[in-house]
């Protein structure tokens, strides 16, 4: 986790709930905050434009502006060796169902499930408040089917 620095201090920095998405094959945050110069080349050289000077000025993913193509351009044009080799796995990332989620307070939604295309949320019936509801379908997820698609969020 990176040090929270004045300027995170003022401007609430320090509440963020969603850490940065740092280019793939990027690794360890640690390490990458701490070598990576903020130089932009990797910025510019991103083929789908979807990295963006994220806070502090380093680079982040930003998925509303699209999806990564796993191109390696980015690690390719860094200047400081940050990035993994291309056969290593580009992301850490898992995805997680947050406790905000509908289908935990008993609401049938599937929002999640129908936006994800790689179907990585699926969602199973259960025996859970039969009385009440009948058959309660919670989600479910496939983290395998999760990392090749850099389009997904991590976190829902």
């Amino acid at each position: 986790m990176a040090k929270l620095t004045r300027r995170g201090l003022l401007t609430g920095g320090w509440h963020s709930s969603t850490p940065a998405i740092r280019p793939p094959w990027s690794g360890d945050e640690s390490h990458f905050l701490l070598d990576c110069t903020r130089c932009d080349i990797c910025i510019t050289a991103c083929q789908s434009r979807v990295l963006r000077r994220g806070q502090g000025g380093y680079p982040e993913i930003d998925f509303s502006r699209g999806e990564c193509t796993f191109c390696y351009a980015c690690a390719d044009v860094c200047p400081q060796r940050l990035f993994a080799p291309q056969s290593a796995q580009p992301w850490s990332l898992t995805l997680q169902l947050s406790e905000t989620c509908l289908a935990w307070h008993q609401v049938e939604c599937r929002s999640c499930e129908d936006a994800c295309e790689p179907q990585a949320i699926r969602f199973i019936p259960t025996l859970q408040d039969v009385s009440v509801h009948g058959f309660l379908h919670l989600p479910v997820t496939a983290a395998a089917l999760v990392l090749p698609f850099a389009r997904l969020q991590p976190s829902l």
